[in-house]
């Protein structure tokens, strides 16, 4: 399937950030509605990559599907709007491109294009792009094209070459390319594409300068391609980046960014995310890292909702199994107590609890729960003695004082002792927490989803540790009960990890 040619045209500051008169545009085009060779992400790839550069402060444009003269209209647009402008300027594309004699040209959809001919005449030269943000004077640029590189045409041996040509940065600009040139990418087994998934993942990071962005884009795209096709995509930039380190987004003030801190910055930048791509380019990169586990927990907690969600349509749809009275049942409304089911016994999770209808919930049976001071070295236990803990609180779970005092017990258990407030602490541990409660409609039993992000702050509000809990149990009418019981065990490890990375630093 074709995958998009990638051209970040991305022109950065010459300083190690972006003065605060600067401003930071991109324009991104995502075209899949061919008549020969639709493709299935570009879309999703021009409005994700859009939302994304947003969230770190860029005024992003986005048109989609479009033909060449919306296509070229939009492209001077741009170029107007980057005049004289002294900060970053990034254009994206996704969809089919193809070269000819040499040239790159990215292709509008509702255009004819048969052969070479048709191609020069009625597609985009992607140096044009270029043209135009070096006329506009922007202090940095940054060409992206991210064009399709499975050529649609060599079926009619019209268009013989395959992937894009190589293309010359001018100077003081970046061109990023999905997959070496001549070469083929792929094209994603998700909403996104391999190379713009793991772009995403890796631009909104703190502390990694331009050329590391997109060093380990590169790194996790051929991890997973070989993972994926047992081939490797090996994605590729022309950069005349000069002057000083450039950011797309800058590290803290006065923050060292070792390894060690920019993982703790990635983790930091998706660990509220709810999109498994975030999770998976994560362990790509960082396949034995400090938040390994977690995020394998995030990526196999959003694979089993997944599955029990389709489980639970090819029930509703195909009729293979009558649904049990307590299932036709209204879901109540969050907090309040769910109707009384079939009792079952409130579940920790590791328990093994099943229907009358086959259907069971189970992990290791049996398993102790580790304690929070099992994480901590006794050189850590020292540092932390006596220190003060504020817990901040955003409990959206129903549960009430109940996780704020199985937190304050395990808090106390390492040695740390309690504060009213974050003026008197020496550290913050700050929490959101929320729930799910109602009635499983496939088996029909109360069921309560509890899912928790914390983060470790010390005084001057600087995040040193993050962590999150997810806990999944059926109940019985006692719906606090089964909270309570999820948050005795989950406590132990989040105030263990946050507390063990903290000294691991």
């Amino acid at each position: 399937m074709i995958r998009y040619l990638m051209i970040g045209l991305v022109a950065l500051a010459a300083s190690a950030a972006t003065p605060a008169w600067a401003k930071n545009y991109a324009l991104l085009i995502g075209n899949a509605a061919y008549s020969l060779g639709p493709l299935d992400n570009p879309v999703n790839d021009a409005n994700d990559f859009a939302k994304t550069l947003r969230e770190i402060g860029f005024d992003a444009r986005v048109i989609t599907n479009q033909n060449k003269e919306a296509m070229m209209q939009a492209i001077r647009d741009f170029g107007e709007r980057i005049k004289g402008n002294d900060g970053i300027a990034l254009f994206y594309y996704a969809g089919h491109g193809v070269q000819v004699e040499g040239e790159n040209y990215l292709l509008p959809v509702n255009e004819s294009i048969r052969n070479e001919e048709e191609v020069k005449k009625n597609a985009v030269p992607a140096n044009l792009v270029l043209r135009y943000m070096e006329d506009s004077k922007n202090r940095v640029n940054v060409v992206v094209l991210d064009a399709c590189r499975n050529n649609p045409f060599l079926k009619t041996r019209s268009l013989k070459s395959r992937g894009l040509a190589p293309m010359d940065a001018p100077s003081g600009s970046l061109i990023a390319f999905s997959t070496a040139p001549g070469t083929e990418a792929l094209d994603g087994s998700d909403r996104n594409g391999l190379y713009t998934k793991h772009l995403m993942a890796n631009v909104k990071v703190p502390g990694l300068t331009v050329e590391q962005v997109f060093k380990r884009t590169r790194e996790a795209v051929e991890i997973e391609s070989e993972r994926l096709a047992g081939r490797r995509q090996s994605p590729r930039e022309e950069s005349s980046l000069k002057g000083g380190d450039m950011y797309f987004v800058p590290p803290p003030a006065g923050k060292q960014t070792d390894d060690a801190a920019i993982e703790l910055a990635y983790w930091n930048s998706i660990a509220n995310s709810d999109s498994s791509a975030d999770f998976e380019s994560y362990l790509a990169q960082y396949p034995n890292g400090r938040f390994a586990e977690l995020a394998k927990n995030r990526l196999q907690a959003m694979k089993s909702r997944q599955t029990l969600a389709r489980s639970e349509t090819r029930t509703a749809d195909g009729g293979q199994t009558a649904a049990p009275a307590a299932s036709a049942a209204p879901t109540p409304a969050f907090g309040q107590p769910p109707a009384a089911p079939t009792r079952l016994a409130a579940a920790r999770p590791g328990g093994v609890y099943g229907s009358a209808r086959k259907f069971s919930f189970s992990d290791d049976e049996g398993q102790a729960t580790v304690k929070a001071a099992e994480f901590l070295s006794i050189g850590c236990r020292d540092m932390i003695r006596n220190k003060k803990v504020a817990l901040q609180l955003d409990d959206r779970s129903g549960g009430g004082e109940v996780v704020r005092q199985s937190l304050e017990a395990k808090l106390k258990s390492i040695g740390v002792k309690l504060a009213a407030n974050k003026a008197g602490a020496d550290f913050v541990v700050r929490g959101k927490i929320t729930a799910a409660s109602g009635i499983n409609r496939l088996v029909g039993i109360n069921e309560v989803d509890l899912t928790a992000d914390f983060t470790l702050l010390l005084k001057n509000g600087n995040a040193v540790a993050s962590t999150s809990a997810y806990g999944s149990s059926f109940s019985g009418a006692n719906r606090q009960q089964t909270v309570r019981a999820l948050w005795d065990e989950k406590s132990e490890e989040v105030v263990g990890r946050l507390f063990g990375d903290y000294c691991s630093d």
